[in-house]
């Protein structure tokens, strides 16, 4: 009688154990952080640059603004804190400023802006003003209105302070101006100065 032998027969189940499963989560998870963790690392860096370059601009337009404003004008009218009043020229030859003959640079401490308050073309009421008498006090009727309206030099300004080269201000031919821009985490301060032009000949 013949015996048949059987082979025994093991069968390979192929797959993951839930250890294997665990440990591959882990490993992506960590994969996952690095990747996380190098994407916000550049893109910091990025935005960094990006406010860098951006103080860098505002700088250099406002440094030659108020040094053109300056350059351009004939008298320091009035100067406090936070503020410069201009007379450009005397048009009319009257020998007093009118409105719309003077500059007014503020800034708005508030708001952390620089302001430039001007004259339009051809405004309402063109009024004469005392050069003995406060400025701030002379045009505060008429300040923020169609006749003296604001323009919005620059946002984001933290500090603005004016230095004159005498101390009787209408006699002043020197204008040293000093501020502080923000953009983001970066800040920088704006020194400059600029020379009166000579009895508005010029």
């Amino acid at each position: 009688m013949l015996k048949i032998k059987r082979k025994n027969t093991v069968r390979r189940v192929i797959g993951l154990t839930l250890l294997e499963m665990m440990l591959a989560l882990a490993g992506m998870s960590l994969i996952g952080s690095a990747i996380a963790s190098m994407l916000v690392a550049v893109s910091y860096g990025t935005q960094a640059d990006k406010d860098l370059r951006g103080l860098i601009t505002k700088q250099m337009a406002l440094r030659s603004r108020l040094s053109a404003e300056v350059r351009e004008s004939s008298m320091v009218l009035d100067r406090g804190d936070g503020y410069l009043f201009l007379w450009i020229n005397d048009d009319d030859e009257s020998e007093t400023p009118n409105l719309s003959e003077i500059t007014l640079i503020e800034f708005d401490a508030d708001a952390q802006a620089l302001n430039v308050y001007q004259a339009p073309a051809a405004p309402s009421s063109d009024p004469a003003y005392d050069l003995a008498v406060s400025f701030v006090t002379q045009t505060s009727g008429v300040k923020g209105t169609a006749d003296f309206p604001a323009t919005r030099w620059a946002s984001e300004i933290s500090a603005f302070e004016t230095t004159l080269d005498q101390g009787i201000v209408q006699s002043a031919r020197l204008v040293s101006f000093r501020m502080t821009l923000l953009a983001g985490d970066e800040q920088d301060e704006v020194v400059g100065a600029a020379a009166l032009r000579n009895g508005g000949d010029e």
